[in-house]
C-alpha cells in the first residue's frame, strides 16, 4: 500500500513539475543447491537481485537537467534488513554540457565488472577486488555517502572520479575512499581502466586510529567479433598496507606480510537469438593477500527468453581455493523478469 502511494505521489509531482518519473526493475529467484568448504549443503529458494527503482529528471532549460535515482533491493525469499527505500545505488544531481555531478551512495567511479556476461546470479562479478570485495568495506562510492562527476563523450571516451566520505575521525582516520575510471567504447570493442584508495581505520567513535590503505586498479576490455558472441577480459591488481590483525567491519585478518592481490578473468556470451551459453573463468593470486594462497573459479550458465523482458535461466558455480579442503559450489534454476 505504502508503494502505492509513493507511485501516486510521484505521479502527482511530475505534472505539476512537468519532470520526467519511470519505475523501472527487476523481480528474479529460483531453486539453490549449495556446497560449502566444510561439506555441508544448503538447498532453498534464493533472490537473485531483485529491485524496484525510480529514475527521475526535469529539463531545467539550455541543455541542463535535474537528474536522480533511488535504487530499492527487494528479496524473493523473505525480507532482509537492508531491504529499504534507497538501499541500492541512489542519488540527486545535475546533467547538461558539462558532463554530471552526482551525490548519493553507490556513485563509484571504478567500474569493476566492466563486462559480465550478463550472468544473472552467481556468475554475476569480475575479477576479486580488495576494497569492496574481500575487505568487506565498502568502496570508493558505497560508504555512507559520495559525490561523483562524470565528463561528457569526448568521440568515444569519457571518464569520472569519485570521493566517499567515511565519516569517521579526522584527516586519514575518516576513513575516506576515491576513485577514478575511464572507458573507451568503439563500434564493437570497448576499453576501461580504473583506480581506487580506500583509508582503513579501525576502533570507535571518538577513538578511531589509522591503520593504513588499500589500493585498486582495474583494465578491462571486451570485444564482439560477430553478432551474438561477445567476450571480456578483466584484470585487478589489489594492495594493502595495514597493521597485521584484525580490521574494524571486517572478518578480513590482515597477514603480517600483504601480497598484492592479482586477479584475472575471462568472460564470454554467446545469444544469437533467444537461447543463450556463458562462461566465467577466474583465477586470483594471493587471495586474500596471503601468500601463495589461490583461488580458481568457473561459472558456467544458460538461458531462454520467453519474451524481450522474461527469461528462464541455470547458473553453475565451482569454486576452490587451494588451502582448503574441499571446494564450494552452487546451482541454481530460475526466472527473471523486468519492468
Amino acid at each position: 500500500m505504502k508503494l502505492n502511494y509513493l507511485i501516486v505521489a510521484l505521479a502527482g509531482l511530475s505534472a505539476v513539475a512537468h519532470a520526467d518519473v519511470s519505475l523501472i526493475g527487476k523481480m528474479e529467484g529460483g531453486l539453490q543447491r549449495k556446497s560449502n568448504v566444510d561439506g555441508t549443503h544448503v538447498n532453498g529458494v534464493k533472490d537473485f537481485g531483485s529491485e524496484i527503482d525510480f529514475i527521475g529528471s526535469e529539463d531545467l532549460g539550455d541543455g541542463m537537467k535535474a537528474i536522480w535515482q533511488m535504487n530499492n533491493n527487494v528479496h524473493l525469499d523473505g525480507g532482509q534488513s537492508g531491504d529499504t527505500f534507497a538501499s541500492g545505488d541512489t542519488f540527486v544531481g545535475l546533467s547538461g554540457a558539462f558532463g554530471a555531478v552526482k551525490l548519493g551512495h553507490g556513485v563509484n567511479a571504478y567500474g569493476d565488472n566492466y563486462y559480465g556476461a550478463n550472468f544473472y546470479d552467481v556468475g554475476d562479478h569480475g575479477a576479486d577486488r580488495g576494497i569492496g570485495g574481500v575487505l568487506g568495506l565498502g568502496d570508493a562510492g558505497g560508504q555512507k555517502g559520495a559525490i561523483k562527476y562524470e565528463t561528457p563523450k569526448f568521440g568515444q571516451f569519457n571518464a569520472a572520479a569519485s570521493w566517499a566520505a567515511g565519516e569517521k575521525g579526522n584527516g586519514s582516520q575518516a576513513g575516506n575512499a576515491w576513485a577514478l575510471g575511464g572507458n573507451f567504447e568503439g563500434a564493437n570493442y570497448g576499453l576501461h581502466a580504473g583506480y581506487s584508495r580506500q583509508d582503513l581505520v579501525n576502533g570507535a567513535a571518538g577513538a578511531y586510529s589509522a591503520v593504513g590503505h588499500a589500493t585498486d586498479w582495474v583494465m578491462a576490455g571486451k570485444l564482439t567479433p560477430f553478432a551474438g558472441l561477445t567476450v571480456g577480459v578483466e584484470y585487478n591488481h589489489a594492495t594493502l598496507s595495514a597493521t597485521a590483525g584484525a580490521l574494524t567491519g571486517t572478518s578480513l585478518v590482515v597477514p603480517a606480510d600483504p601480497a598484492a592481490m592479482k586477479s584475472l578473468a575471462l568472460h564470454a556470451e554467446y545469444k544469437p537469438d533467444r537461447f543463450a551459453l556463458r562462461l566465467s573463468l577466474t583465477h586470483t593470486d594471493n587471495y586474500k593477500y596471503v601468500a601463495d594462497q589461490k583461488r580458481t573459479e568457473y561459472v558456467l550458465g544458460t538461458s531462454y527468453n520467453l519474451s524481450k523482458r522474461t527469461a528462464l535461466l541455470a547458473e553453475y558455480l565451482h569454486s576452490k581455493v587451494n588451502n582448503d579442503a574441499h571446494a564450494s559450489s552452487e546451482l541454481v534454476i530460475g526466472m527473471h523478469t523486468e519492468f
